[in-house]
């Protein structure tokens, strides 16, 4: 089919011959929507003996267990299969790859967009189309996920929005607005058309032609390319219980990409109701906890022991941290530090659950860069034996205070969702505070003396099990921490 064809859809009452010859030449499956004219502007029906390149882009990459290599991309049979393959021996030092492609000129300005395809299962089965800053230097920089699905039968459609949390400053912080929607039956069985209607309003998301949600278009108003990728899942086969060596040669399967410009509009669809998310300020509210009483010490960690290893009484939850001489030069204060890379969590418990009110310290220097960095989680109870929990315990179960220093604020998760406290400073050491009160389930926030913002706990912890430290994100250059102090407050 010609990019120059323009195709116009009216209801079946008013155009019965134009719908039957339009049957002939394109799959009922592939329709877009009937309330408007499109023109197609990019298709790749997959039709050739391999990818063609002319088309796609693809780069050798590391992500968090996984290499993406462009040779994972498959074409056979009418059909683009990006495979999972195990790495043996390990390549770019991972055991496993995936795959990641994206239009090489092809970028559009609003527009429908849509994609056939069946899931691999356990994987990130995702469409996107997407606005990084490295390709598109101008903001606005945003990522429409026409679908990232999980097995067995998740939709799973989200818009991530970069915005500046200051006037002038770098659209580095991200809004995430998802939304899952579940089909009657499992998606990696079979073939569904996935897809997006976007226009300077609203995202319209459709499953098999029928809409499922609509989301007001907050900022997303510049051409982006299109994508295709999968990632493993390494969470959901722990939670399955499910081998990773099952992994080998699982693929997403697409039959073709399609997208189209709208010529114009033909007449109002009946859509679902539109929702509307806010871009996320800073609400400044006066402190909730008192810090008058009697301080008694449960958790003393200076880091002062061998480097290398871990003091005892730390535990590792995920990953390799370590301690290390201090690399910033302060050696007066921070001789040695506790060293996180990417995806490491240590944690520590208390020799018994502490209520009431709690106070923690503790010193840290995290990046300005990239997509996260340190997480602070207070502990539930969980069963330490038990290597999956050991592994999850920062995301499950009974737990409270939640805060995640990003690349340019703080946040805590709180009623379903991040909320922003505070803004980052430049990149240096700072002294972190916590108050906590865990009968009301709030903290207040101090950051090198001063009080900055209060927040609520994530769930309704009732004790302090435990403290937890988690390298949250991609960056590349790792989080410090020195001088860890929790301390119980008594009237």
């Amino acid at each position: 089919m010609k990019c120059s064809l323009v195709l116009r859809f009216l209801k079946p009452a008013l155009l019965f011959p134009v719908l039957a010859l339009l049957v002939v030449a394109r799959p009922a499956d592939a329709q877009p929507p009937a309330h408007a004219e499109w023109q197609l502007t990019f298709s790749d029906e997959f039709d050739g003996q391999e990818m063609d390149w002319s088309k796609w882009e693809s780069d050798e990459k590391i992500r968090n267990i996984e290499g993406r290599w462009p040779e994972n991309n498959v074409v056979r049979g009418g059909v683009l299969r990006q495979l999972t393959k195990k790495e043996d021996p390990p390549r770019g030092g991972k055991e496993w790859s995936t795959a990641h492609i994206w239009t090489r000129d092809f970028t559009q300005q609003y527009g429908y967009f849509e994609c056939r395809m069946k899931y691999g299962r356990f994987l990130n089965n995702a469409f996107w189309v997407y606005r990084p800053d490295g390709r598109f230097p101008e903001p606005p920089h945003f990522e429409i996920d026409v679908n990232e699905g999980h097995t067995p039968r998740e939709v799973a459609m989200n818009l991530h929005f970069f915005y500046s949390l200051e006037k002038g400053g770098e659209d580095n912080e991200r809004a995430s607005f998802p939304q899952q929607w579940y089909a009657a039956g499992d998606l990696d069985q079979d073939y569904h058309v996935y897809a997006v209607e976007w226009d300077e309003a609203k995202l319209v998301y459709y499953f098999d032609g029928k809409p499922i949600y609509v989301l007001k278009n907050p900022n997303c108003h510049a051409p982006a390319d299109v994508r295709l990728s999968t990632i493993i899942r390494p969470w959901q086969l722990e939670e399955g219980d499910v081998d990773i060596a099952t992994m080998d040669g699982v693929s997403m399967d697409v039959d073709w990409v399609r997208c189209y410009q709208k010529v114009k509009d033909l007449y109002r669809p009946d859509l679902p109701e539109m929702k509307e998310y806010k871009v996320p300020t800073i609400e400044k509210r006066p402190s909730r906890v008192s810090d008058a009483g009697k301080r008694t010490e449960l958790l003393c960690e200076g880091f002062s022991s061998k480097a290398g290893g871990l003091p005892e009484g730390l535990e590792t939850g995920e990953g390799t941290p370590r301690m290390i001489a201090d690399v910033t030069g302060e050696e007066e204060k921070h001789g040695q530090v506790l060293e996180l890379e990417q995806d490491d969590y240590v944690f520590e418990m208390l020799e018994e659950p502490v209520a009431g009110r709690v106070e923690v310290e503790f010193d840290c220097l995290t990046p300005r860069s990239g997509a996260a960095t340190l997480l602070f989680i207070t502990l539930g109870e969980f069963d330490r034996e038990d290597p999956k929990a050991r592994k999850l315990s920062f995301y499950q179960g009974d737990i409270g205070t939640y805060i995640h220093w990003s690349a340019s604020a703080i946040n805590y998760h709180a009623r379903g969702h991040w909320q922003i406290m505070a803004t980052r400073r430049s990149e240096s050491w700072v002294h972190v505070r916590l108050l906590m009160d865990l009968n009301q389930h709030v903290f207040d926030l101090y950051r090198d003396g001063e009080y900055i913002n209060t927040g609520e706990f994530r769930n309704l912890q009732k004790a302090i099990h435990g403290i937890g430290l988690r390298y949250r994100g991609k960056t590349s250059e790792p989080v410090y921490v020195d001088n860890l102090v929790v301390r119980k407050i008594e009237n």
